[in-house]
């Protein structure tokens, strides 16, 4: 396995007036043309879902403030290579210098945490963001793949070395549905790794081309959750003719991405679920 060094440039700012902010990534890159559907190297492919959810955060800055959610920190599950909780950081820190809060980048695979914690460094954050394993089945309020069930304190989310973490303000992630189980799954684990009143961003491809998205609603609401579903979110920024050159960054970082190789000839637009979890008390 070698490694490959990728600069994406994100939008810094709604009106695009500032210079566009860059994320460094290393990215472990096999000779395996299928890489992206062994399940072990998931975490080592771009994801174009991550390209889009980074650039819907960069014109969106106050979801990432908080504006509107408790105090706490940003997770993103499923990070891969982290280019959408890089870019929240690197966000957060631009707009604010003295902001200090956190963003966990988790995932399943160590050799994908090990470079999730690189990534970090890459970066030269003020603040000290970490990687930190997890898994969504010790998350999703019923028992680990094994069938055990997991003990962790109320109100927190445990990691894959069964130390219990505090909940988030916000959670992000992209590409995270493909198996049968995954709506119950990324569900489940949102709901307990949210604090009350906290939101999460979840972007994947439309319905019609990935197996589970239609059902991931259902999956939230089941657990109390509201859900607001965008569809064609690629067809709206196309249509919204950004002048700013941001529509631009976005096109390039899809390439990046290997979008037109993953998504097939006809290719497919993006589906945003915002997720809500209400609170009780």
């Amino acid at each position: 396995m070698s490694d490959s060094h990728l600069t994406f440039s994100i939008p810094s700012d709604v009106a695009g007036e500032s210079p566009p902010v860059e994320i460094l990534l290393n990215v472990p890159t096999t000779d395996d043309g299928n890489q992206g559907e062994n399940e072990t190297n998931t975490g080592f492919v771009m994801w174009p879902s991550a390209v889009m959810l980074a650039h819907y955060l960069s014109k969106n800055p106050g979801i990432l403030r908080g504006d509107d959610t408790p105090d706490g920190d940003v997770m993103e599950m499923g990070a891969g290579c982290g280019l959408t909780g890089l870019t929240a950081a690197t966000l957060l820190q631009n707009d604010d210098p003295t902001n200090d809060d956190k963003v966990v980048l988790t995932d399943y695979n160590p050799a994908v945490i090990e470079n999730l914690r690189r990534n970090i460094l890459l970066n030269e954050y003020d603040v000290a963001h970490e990687a930190i394993g997890l898994d969504w089945f010790d998350n999703d309020g019923t028992s680990d793949d094994s069938g055990e069930s997991v003990e962790r304190e109320d109100n927190t989310w445990v990691d894959t070395e069964g130390i219990s973490h505090a909940q988030f303000r916000l959670i992000l992630g992209a590409d995270l549905i493909v198996c049968s189980n995954d709506p119950e799954l990324v569900a489940g684990t949102i709901d307990t790794a949210l604090l009350e009143g906290g939101t999460a961003l979840i972007m994947g491809p439309s319905a019609d081309a990935r197996f589970g998205i239609a059902g991931f609603p259902g999956a939230c609401r089941s657990l109390g959750m509201t859900v607001k579903v965008d569809e064609n979110i690629l067809e709206t920024n196309e249509n919204a003719r950004e002048e700013d050159g941001s529509q631009q960054q976005l096109m390039d970082g899809l390439d990046m991405s290997r979008y037109s190789i993953r998504a097939g000839k006809d290719g497919h637009d993006f589906t945003m679920f915002t997720i809500n979890k209400p609170i009780t008390a």
